[in-house]
């Protein structure tokens, strides 16, 4: 081998060197850095799906023919049974249905009568305090002026002090930096936590108000002096 072949082939091989320490290095396939995760103060369990159709539950149905309202049932309850009566089709089972599956299913019903049948079944708001929502509903005991069951909107983004206000607000002598949060996830078992309301206020931690969940009880102790 002539000494400048020689010269090449070490270049070469110094090159290949080189270029391997750099991949190495830093020139391997990067991983991005996973951002720390956000400490909450209570451990959630999404459970909120699409609301069933239940018994106590109020709902609208309206069947439009041709621009021409041929069916107008604007408060239908849903009875014990799980049942509505409806023009035309008589009693029909609703239970554990959501208002879409009974829109189809009304849908092709009326079909036998009508051509080309727009159905809209809608939840009815119950003003009654005590009356059920699609949503579920958390119950506030302790220090509030009004305890009791509180309905989940249809936004289901109330807070826990949403709750409690709803609920009427604290009470005289009400401890609002250790209220406790009682969850039961979809395993059966329950857990109870510890949540500072006052420090969403005064410190601006609003990750202690956190969203409530259906079934929660939200208990608000007394302050002891």
């Amino acid at each position: 081998m002539s000494q400048l072949a020689a010269n090449k082939v070490g270049v070469i091989v110094l090159w290949s060197f080189l270029a391997a320490g750099c991949a190495w290095r830093g020139g391997g396939p990067k991983i991005a850095p996973q951002a720390p995760r956000k400490a909450e103060p209570l451990a959630v369990e999404s459970r909120i799906g699409q609301a069933l159709l239940r018994p106590g539950l109020v709902i609208s149905v309206s069947v439009v023919v041709a621009g021409k309202k041929e069916v107008d049932e604007p408060v239908k309850r849903i009875s014990e049974k799980s049942t509505v009566a409806l023009p035309l089709l008589g009693t029909i089972p609703v239970g554990d249905m959501t208002l879409e599956s009974l829109i189809e299913r009304l849908t092709d019903s009326y079909r036998e009568f009508f051509v080309n049948p727009q159905v809209v079944v809608e939840f009815i708001r119950d003003d009654d305090r005590e009356g059920l929502s699609p949503w579920g509903y958390v119950t506030v005991l302790g220090r509030v002026k009004k305890p009791g069951r509180v309905s989940i909107p249809a936004t289901r983004d109330m807070t826990l002090s949403g709750a409690i206000q709803q609920a009427g607000g604290f009470d005289t002598s009400a401890k609002d930096t250790a209220i406790r949060v009682t969850r039961r996830a979809s395993s059966g078992q329950t857990a109870t936590y510890e949540i500072n309301l006052r420090s969403a206020g005064e410190k601006g931690m609003l990750e202690q108000d956190i969203v409530v969940f259906p079934d929660d009880v939200i208990f608000v102790p007394e302050l002891i002096f």
